[in-house]
């Protein structure tokens, strides 16, 4: 009888450090990363019709130009094939703003990069004309 009240106790125990653990490690994931500045080589497209069907550059910026105005954000495809979601810093503004004139073209974006479960987003701060 005791050793079978001993044994409970150590399950329990043990159980109770599994949880505590876990629990401890979820609080680290969740935990806000600091981001970091990044200057890429990319081009702002639809990440609906890239995702789906891969279109993008200037044969497919009309398109993504009146996806735009109905409502679909932008992302930065860059020249390694990462896809950045822009968005914004601060709340209710366009993260959109300073890359709509380049859809379709290339260009190198300048902002702070945050990343979550394999996403990646970008901060824009500066856009210019790749020459």
């Amino acid at each position: 009888m005791i050793r079978l009240l001993t044994l409970g106790v150590v399950v329990s125990l043990l159980t109770l450090s599994l949880a505590f653990a876990a629990e401890e490690m979820k609080g680290k994931e969740t935990m806000k990363k600091e981001p970091k500045t990044l200057t890429i080589l990319s081009e702002p497209v639809d990440p609906a019709c890239y995702m789906s069907q891969g279109l993008k550059g200037e044969g497919h910026k009309a398109c993504a130009e009146a996806c735009h105005k109905a409502g679909q954000t932008l992302a930065l495809l860059s020249d390694d094939g990462s896809l950045f979601f822009a968005i914004e810093g601060k709340p209710g503004t366009n993260p959109d703003g300073q890359l709509v004139p380049f859809i379709g073209t290339k260009v190198k974006v300048t902002g702070k990069v945050f990343e979550s479960g394999g996403a990646k987003a970008m901060v824009v701060e500066k856009v210019e004309p790749v020459k």
